[in-house]
């Protein structure tokens, strides 16, 4: 990583990023905690409305890959409190939409807003402390994502029973609105940094060891989100659960998700390439033993938890294997990363929107079982090529 800008931590700042990150994540995902009540209010399936989701995922991959380069000369404050504001007038949108069609377009601003904010952040982040404080500030970035988890579902779902969907989303402008005024009044001019060009993302595309990392990325992602967009039908409708036990159930999810993170942090540091094969292989397997045990509730619901466990683990462990692998192109590769990662959201829901509303969740937890195994052996061979190539083992 690179030298710090500033000498002295700016930890005012580095907590409004986390804000940042945190109201963006929630405002990415309350759509699965209301997919029902949003299909239901707008007259479309709910496999359309989980496909909002796709909207989100293909303009954050642009934006991640574009934003850097097309902004090289631009003061990156100025980009973030742009992207926050912009976070806002999504939300408006979606919380006034009249039909599908205004609906896909606020959730293609928050795409922007994500895709723009997150590849960002990071690089920001760095600059904003000094070089032994760069790790405290990172990890305090990233919890931003599970506290979002944590956030989004059961309250959203919450809301929703109390004051329906729309005025879920009124009520996201106001984390928003103090999200832009925290960054406003402590984010100082931060300078665009040297080398963020389209030449240095292509070589690095042209490494086999990295393509691959990035191609298990996508499936990993991928099958996770492809169960997890649809995550509340299955609960209301599958497993039958009242309002009041969905969104317990929900707030479970995100405590394991939260666990898992805390928990990837030790067992990474120990075995690195074994917990990431081994947390691939137990989430195929959960994939398919879900296929079997539809109709056993309590069961179902033991493995959904350890389902958002080991996805906790996951998101950690991509983000470990670029500070182990790419820590001198960090910049360059947390953008790819972003857009692997905001690719396969998108194709996931998309793919599981038409296998939803064809076979119900069975094929959705055949299809997230068949990606991920997929991601197990891209996973694999990564880590074969990285060794092949450098001589290192992880």
């Amino acid at each position: 990583m690179s030298q710090s800008h500033f000498t002295k931590a700016r930890w005012a700042a580095v907590f409004s990023l986390f804000m940042g990150v945190t109201c963006l994540i929630s405002a990415e995902f309350i759509p699965v905690s209301l997919l029902t009540p949003i299909a239901q209010g707008l007259s479309i399936s709910e496999g359309m409305t989980g496909q909002t989701v796709t909207s989100v995922g293909a303009l954050a991959m642009l934006t991640s890959l574009l934003l850097a380069p097309l902004t090289r000369h631009t003061d990156r404050r100025r980009i973030l409190l742009t992207l926050s504001a912009l976070l806002i007038v999504s939300n408006v949108v979606v919380a006034t939409a009249s039909g599908y069609a205004m609906l896909l377009l606020g959730r293609g601003l928050l795409g922007i807003c994500v895709g723009g904010f997150w590849s960002m952040a990071s690089a920001v982040t760095i600059q904003l402390v000094p070089p032994k404080d760069i790790a405290r500030a990172l990890s305090i970035l990233y919890s931003g994502v599970s506290v979002a988890t944590i956030i989004s579902l059961p309250l959203a779902s919450f809301l929703e029973e109390l004051c329906g969907w729309r005025n879920v989303f009124l009520l996201s402008i106001i984390p928003g609105l103090i999200s832009f005024i925290w960054q406003f009044l402590t984010l100082p001019p931060i300078p665009p940094r040297p080398g963020n060009d389209f030449h240095g993302m292509i070589s690095l595309l042209r490494v086999r060891w990295v393509l691959a990392g990035i191609a298990a990325t996508i499936f990993a992602y991928g099958g996770y989100h492809s169960l997890f967009t649809y995550l509340r039908p299955y609960l209301e409708h599958g497993l039958a659960l009242n309002s009041s036990s969905l969104s317990i159930m929900l707030l479970a999810y995100g405590a394991a998700n939260t666990a898992g993170t805390f928990a990837a942090g030790v067992l990474l540091n120990r075995k690195f390439k074994l917990t990431m094969a081994g947390m691939h292989i137990v989430l195929t397997a959960l994939a398919v033993l879900l296929i079997f045990c539809q109709n056993v509730v309590s069961f179902s619901l033991a493995l959904l938890l350890l389902w958002g466990f080991l996805f906790g683990m996951l998101c950690v462990g991509w983000t470990a294997w670029i500070a182990l692998t790419l820590s001198d192109k960090a910049e360059i590769a947390g953008g790819l990363s972003v857009a692997a990662i905001q690719f396969s959201i998108g194709s996931a829901a998309a793919l599981g929107g038409h296998i939803y509303d064809a076979s119900g969740m069975t094929g959705i937890f055949l299809v997230a079982a068949v990606i991920l195994a997929g991601a197990t052996v891209l996973t694999l061979a990564s880590f074969a090529l990285y060794f092949k190539y450098t001589g290192k083992k992880l």
